[in-house]
């Protein structure tokens, strides 16, 4: 298989793109999106100039078949985070992994430097946990495996538990009402995970209720009786459809609380709420994904029901500074 020159990507490629990311999936699953709308929204998420930050290449017959990404997800306490994908078809030779990561390192390089020469980055990138392959290839680049992101499922045939809430809090619909509470609330509760998405104003609808498989009925807000002028949004779940479209299932897309409210008992309520609607909607499983340097998450999808799906993957950083490139 001979790649054709690189070309940049265009929202002309989603098709393309989609079906290079289901032929991956099949074979090493890292979440990509699989349906052209979502592979659209990713490149619309990535703002009109994708030319430095997206890179296609083609096979002779013009089949896309390799797909490199880097994207700003935000700072946090000064350090740049910025993601790195390398889509290859299952196919493709060796070297043309190899390669993409190479251009992948110079184009971070390239956003570091533009944030100032003393910006501290971190890229994050993600790998399949069954394709020892690309993680060997990842840590002779220098990246480090910082944690294993799980799948899991649970069938909505077992009896679920009653939804409770301490006093004082109130669900209510994700609605346009509170978007900007919601991403304010989101940003805080996921400030100390290093490779969450930290969405800005103009990159926030994509990420909930603008996803084209947003399910509204099944996510929800929890909102806290507080002064005015802080933040009433206590906890978020956000959940949508999955890609199949013959067996749909839910994907709890998004759950957090704010620092204040945690451990009383909102991920229990609204994961409950979700389920509960979930099988009165007609689906037949809930999935979701909890990275295992969360043991108290872990436990409580446990104590759920909750059991690994085995399509898991490795989440791998790399620091890049000053001295670093």
């Amino acid at each position: 298989m001979k790649i054709m020159p690189w070309a940049p990507a265009t929202p002309a490629d989603a098709v393309s793109l989609a079906t290079l990311f289901q032929q991956v999936e099949a074979v090493t699953p890292v979440g990509l999106e699989q349906r052209a709308d979502e592979v659209m929204a990713r490149l619309a998420a990535l703002g009109p100039q994708l030319g430095p930050q997206t890179r296609v290449g083609r096979d002779g017959d013009g089949a896309v078949v390799a797909y490199g990404e880097v994207a700003e997800m935000g700072e946090v306490d000064g350090v740049l985070r910025i993601r790195l994908a390398n889509v290859v078809h299952p196919d493709a030779p060796s070297d043309v992994r190899a390669e993409s990561y190479d251009w992948l390192l110079g184009q971070a390089e390239q956003v570091r430097q533009a944030r100032g020469t003393a910006q501290t980055a971190v890229l994050g990138t993600r790998c399949a946990e069954n394709d020892h392959v690309v993680r060997d290839l990842l840590i002779r680049h220098g990246f480090e495996l910082t944690r294993h992101e799980r799948d899991l499922v649970l069938a909505l045939s077992e009896p679920l538990p009653a939804e409770v809430l301490p006093p004082g809090l109130v669900v209510e619909p994700v609605d346009e009402r509170y978007q900007e509470l919601a991403r304010l609330a989101h940003n805080e509760a996921y400030a100390d995970s290093p490779s969450a998405i930290q969405p800005d104003q103009r990159t926030w609808p994509a990420h909930a209720i603008a996803h084209p498989r947003f399910l509204p009925d099944l996510s929800c807000l929890v909102l806290a009786e507080v002064d005015e002028g802080e933040n009433p949004v206590a906890g978020f779940l956000f959940a949508l459809a999955d890609d199949d479209d013959e067996n749909p299932n839910v994907v709890l897309h998004c759950l957090g609380s704010r620092v204040p409210w945690r451990r009383r008992g909102l991920a229990t309520a609204m994961i409950t709420r979700s389920l509960r609607r979930a099988r009165s909607a007609g689906f037949a499983q809930v999935r979701l994904q909890v990275s295992d340097s969360n043991p108290r998450a872990l436990a409580l999808y446990g104590k759920l029901g909750f059991v690994g799906s085995g399509r898991g993957y490795l989440v791998l950083t790399r620091r890049l500074g000053p001295d670093d490139s």
